[in-house]
């Protein structure tokens, strides 16, 4: 199945200039209604799509996510190999499903294809008429959706509903070709930058939260919206694509939402959905969250996510978007959207990984297929030096012992790894989450930390809203660093090189002039190399030689008690119980 994805993401990437770098536009206008009695959502969409690339298009393809949250789908199967059922398992009336209804290209009907086949999450749409360069279309989708009640990323519980990945999402094209990929276990999404325009049709009393800002219609917070300016204007321009009523049915609702500069969409909601709001330096907030759950209210969820936004300002700049708005899903742990977080619950921690994403992914958006380290291994960075700031040095040193332990045992692959390349889950994290931070750690105490924070923030300035990839990381780094960073990206990302450095003999002698002298040897062993510092009392020298062996020379005033490689524990080694001697 894999196989013909790929040839075909190959065929069309051979037809493009090598490195040439080009973004595609959309702009999706949504109408979707949700029966709770079915559980079932239909949608149509209008996606005006403009050919920004080199090359002519035959062909568009489409993710339908949610079929991968179904017996048979690669997902699935994929779980099975790992020894999980819980998708396999479920019956015909649990199960999620994406179906499409009908597929119109410039009024044309067109019969989708699914290259994958069994495997339905992704979809290609031949198209009558070849798309030129700088040429746009428009594609007219109707389809029905239906939430799992596992939930993985999306989910529903009676009439709770988290809406992620929901509608027919066009793949990303870019100097590789189409990146399609079926949606795994490993790995995450990729998505074009656009506008979305969505109106949904629901029961009453359902409080909801989404992407973007409300424009027109009730979205159930209490105390209840301001109504903004301009609504009336704004709701009577609408392009109406007929699926809707002009009349809301008695008990029904409707709210439009809009989103400028996003690649995706997202939406919960709930009947008994407990509102709060606030606000981060012009930023509004929102917070939905289950009834009960003292953890998240009386404002507690509103200022982590401030504090989290407060955090991430001194990082990258400010906060492009009015708004980001954290709904208390039904999933443990936490997935990030434009605007939008969905968190099992209301953890700092968990709070600040998920708002570092809507930069990381949501505004640097990098293929996480390809290359999850960026976004997952820069954010788990993120998250640890929030708490390190906050009083929590140690942080670091747990996750470095834990990444050492895999170190030692032989069970890493290299972080640039594909993410469906990795042996297993587990290997995707430890590789994608805990080293790849790791790794920011190193190059921090290499640059040094204002260095390192020039180096994100010319990063998210240059490459806001754009597709990005090691490369663009690499060469901001690079400039504004001042060094050949080519050495580090590569042993660090693209091999499984280890690193160990140890103190040998060590011997310290008084100086006829009162001073002390310690000779220290410094053993290096392993492919991989950083420069080191090496402690003597009160005396801190930087190790630059890549000699497997060397001998330092260290004169103090005062006898020193010990000589300590690594002092601040900013290096992935083997073995830091080696870095220490007594004298």
């Amino acid at each position: 199945m894999t196989s013909i994805l790929t040839a075909l993401a190959l065929l069309q990437g051979a037809r493009l200039a090598s490195g040439e770098y080009f973004q595609q536009r959309v702009a999706y206008r949504i109408e979707a209604s949700l029966d709770e009695a079915t559980h079932v959502l239909r949608g149509r969409a209008r996606l005006r799509y403009l050919n920004q690339a080199p090359a002519e298009l035959d062909t568009l393809f489409f993710h339908l996510h949610l079929n991968a949250f179904r017996p048979n789908s690669a997902w699935a199967l994929r779980e099975l190999q790992f020894g999980e059922s819980r998708f396999q398992r479920l019956g015909p009336a649990d199960h999620a499903f994406e179906r499409l209804l009908g597929v119109r290209v410039r009024g044309v009907e067109v019969r989708p294809v699914y290259p994958g086949a069994p495997d339905s999450t992704v979809v290609a749409v031949p198209l009558p008429v070849p798309l030129a360069p700088g040429d746009s279309l428009i594609v007219d989708l109707d389809w029905a959706v239906r939430l799992s009640i596992v939930p993985r990323r999306q989910g529903r519980r009676g009439r709770h509903y988290d809406f992620a990945q929901w509608y027919p999402r066009i793949a990303v094209y870019d100097a590789g070709g189409w990146r399609h990929h079926p949606l795994l276990p490993q790995g995450e999404f990729y998505g074009e930058f656009g506008s979305y325009d969505v109106t949904l049709d629901l029961s009453a009393d359902q409080v909801l939260g989404a992407t973007g800002e409300v424009v027109a219609g009730d979205p159930g917070w209490r105390p209840a919206l301001p109504r903004p300016a301009g609504t009336a204007a704004a709701a009577r321009s609408a392009e109406a694509l007929g699926l809707l009523a002009a009349a809301t049915a008695p008990g029904r609702k409707q709210l439009r939402w809009r989103a400028d500069s996003v690649h995706h969409f997202a939406w919960s909601t709930a009947p008994d959905y407990v509102y709060e709001g606030g606000a981060w330096n012009g930023v509004a907030i929102h917070v939905l969250y289950q009834p009960g759950d003292t953890a998240w209210h009386r404002g507690a969820a509103v200022e982590r996510t401030a504090r989290a936004l407060a955090w991430l300002d001194t990082i990258f700049g400010p906060y492009p978007y009015p708004q980001v708005t954290n709904v208390h899903r039904l999933e443990p742990g936490g997935t990030e959207f434009p605007m939008l977080v969905m968190n099992g619950s209301a953890s700092q921690g968990l709070i600040v990984h998920e708002v570092a994403h809507i930069f990381a992914h949501g505004i640097l958006a990098n293929n996480e297929w390809l290359e999850a380290w960026l976004d997952e291994g820069l954010v788990s960075f993120l998250s640890n030096w929030f708490w390190e700031r906050r009083g929590q040095p140690d942080i670091w040193v747990r996750e470095l012992e834990r990444a050492a332990e895999r170190e030692r045992a032989g069970a890493t692959q290299p972080v640039a790894t594909p993410a469906a390349e990795f042996a297993d889950f587990a290997m995707y994290q430890a590789m994608t989450y805990t080293k790849a931070s790791l790794i920011f750690l190193m190059l921090r105490g290499y640059l040094g930390e204002p260095v390192l924070r020039q180096v994100l923030r010319a990063y998210y300035e240059r490459h806001r809203f754009r597709h990005v990839t090691e490369r663009e990381l690499r060469a901001v780094a690079e400039e504004v660093s001042g060094q050949e960073l080519d050495w580090f990206f590569q042993q660090w990302l693209h091999t499984t090189a280890t690193l160990d450095y140890a103190i040998g003999a060590a011997a310290t002698e008084r100086l006829p002039d009162g001073a002390w002298r310690t000779r220290v040897e410094v053993l290096r062993s392993g492919d991989a190399w950083m420069p080191v510092l090496l402690r003597v009392g009160d005396q801190v020298r930087r190790l630059e030689s890549r000699a497997p062996r060397q001998l330092i020379e260290v004169t103090t005033t005062r006898q020193p008690a010990e000589a300590v490689l690594d002092p601040r524990r900013t290096l992935l080694e083997l073995d830091y119980s080696n870095n220490r001697r007594a004298l």
